[in-house]
């Protein structure tokens, strides 16, 4: 609940930004508007970074789990199988991955309730305890509270991502109402199936049932006494699709982040490609995609040569970085909506509220929220070397500096294009064909 309600004020310049300058690169665009060019770029490939790193990372998670679950492989052939998934579903039509996502994330959620109900209905001894949800609880555990924000901002991470959407919508007020019935549903969701885990056990047993069930046991126990044996595989196979649907949500995002890039110059034109393959191909950014593709089999094979562990080492280091990148970025775009407001942006009078109250006081519980992460994130990543804990926020300063001297190369060679950073949006992007999805 503390990191969505930090995550609620963060979006405040975000979904303000996205209401009137809505584009398919969000915070690239957005920064560019409200701080300048060099800025646009270089929170664009922080952004860029931060997703793709969320989004491999995810690979490794569910390598491990289906190998567990099934006894059969290794991690890397379930990772390369599901990366292959998600590469030719990022080939196809826009509209077709959209509708995949949709169907299998309803179908995961009605599970969640369903074992949210279960355990609730059954509370260990037949008293439902209140005992983890006290401030109390987390205060006795504060020297992990770091590596927990972490992992926990990792988990809304995406959140933002339905920005990338706006160009789509019939208005750029759709993704402002989804994304804000998001960050309202969400925290309440997470924190409910926190507390069931606990309720179902007793608070004194958790951490004994969640260290010892692997990938097979606990939490489907719940479901296994709440409906019967024949529901824990579907459970166990929903759990594995929620891994998948989300890598292919984040290509899909990372495909319109690099298309709305590349139609401004910024970077190689051809990446912008849209609508140019015939077939269920058309409508898809197929370059865009094909990138992506590229670098997540890169790091899945460097992992697998250098046998990394594909959860202590792949996901949770990729999926740390992630979060403090995507902070990081949403800080820079509350500030930027700051100074957006007061160039005269948005073209109407709005309230205090959206112009300046919200969006700097998301950017200062943000920056405490990246502070609180960075330096008792030893915990999560299970170092305690200073030289390993520093290892991710220098790659993301790393990351901000090498977009500004991209930045500073643009304004060089093409100082027109540096110009109109953020200012690409076409004045029509969809159109109404569902055999396209949406062309420009």
């Amino acid at each position: 609940m503390i990191v969505g309600g930090a995550l609620a004020l963060l979006m405040v310049g975000y979904l303000a930004m996205t209401n009137r300058e809505g584009n398919a690169a969000p915070a690239y665009a957005f920064l560019g508007l409200g701080l300048g060019p060099s800025w646009g770029i270089a929170g664009g490939v922080l952004m860029f970074a931060a997703t793709n790193a969320i989004q491999i990372s995810l690979y490794g998670l569910f390598g491990a789990t289906t190998a567990e679950l099934t006894g059969v492989g290794h991690w890397t052939g379930w990772a390369l199988a599901a990366w292959v998934l998600v590469a030719v579903f990022g080939l196809a039509n826009f509209s077709l991955g959209k509708v995949f996502i949709a169907v299998v994330g309803v179908a995961e959620l009605v599970m969640i309730g369903a074992v949210i109900l279960a355990a609730f209905t059954h509370p260990h001894d037949g008293q439902v305890s209140t005992a983890p949800m006290t401030v109390g609880a987390l205060w006795d555990q504060r020297a992990m509270v770091g590596g927990v924000f972490a992992l926990t901002v990792a988990a809304f991470v995406g959140v933002e991502s339905g920005a990338a959407y706006a160009e789509e919508g019939r208005t750029d007020k759709t993704m402002v109402h989804a994304t804000a019935v998001t960050l309202l549903v969400l925290p309440v969701l997470y924190c409910a199936m926190a507390w069931a885990l606990p309720v179902w056990t007793g608070p004194d047993q958790i951490v004994g049932e969640a260290r010892n069930a692997g990938h097979s046991g606990f939490p489907f126990t719940i479901v296994a006494a709440g409906y019967g044996g024949g529901m824990v595989a579907l459970a166990q196979l929903l759990m594995l699709t929620s891994f998948f649907i989300s890598a292919l949500s984040f290509h899909q995002v990372i495909g319109r982040y690099v298309h709305a890039i590349a139609r401004e110059g910024v970077i190689p034109a051809w990446l912008a490609d849209v609508g140019r393959l015939g077939g269920c191909m058309a409508g898809a950014t197929a370059p865009a995609s094909l990138l992506q593709s590229g670098i997540a089999l890169a790091v899945i094979g460097v992992c697998a040569l250098l046998r990394v562990d594909p959860i202590g080492g792949m996901f949770i280091w990729l999926s740390s970085g992630a979060a403090v990148g995507v902070l990081v970025t949403l800080v820079g775009v509350s500030i930027a909506t700051v100074f957006y407001f007061r160039k005269g942006g948005g073209g109407r009078r709005d309230p205090l509220i959206v112009r300046t109250a919200g969006p700097v006081l998301g950017a200062i519980v943000g920056s405490a929220l990246v502070a609180v992460i960075v330096v008792n994130q030893s915990a999560l990543l299970g170092v305690t070397s200073v030289g390993l804990q520093a290892v991710i926020p220098l790659l993301v300063l790393v990351t901000i500096v090498a977009g500004f001297w991209y930045a500073r190369r643009v304004r060089r060679l093409w100082p027109d294009r540096y110009a109109a950073v953020g200012m690409g949006r076409p004045d029509e992007v969809v159109v109404p064909d569902q055999q396209v999805g949406f062309r420009v």
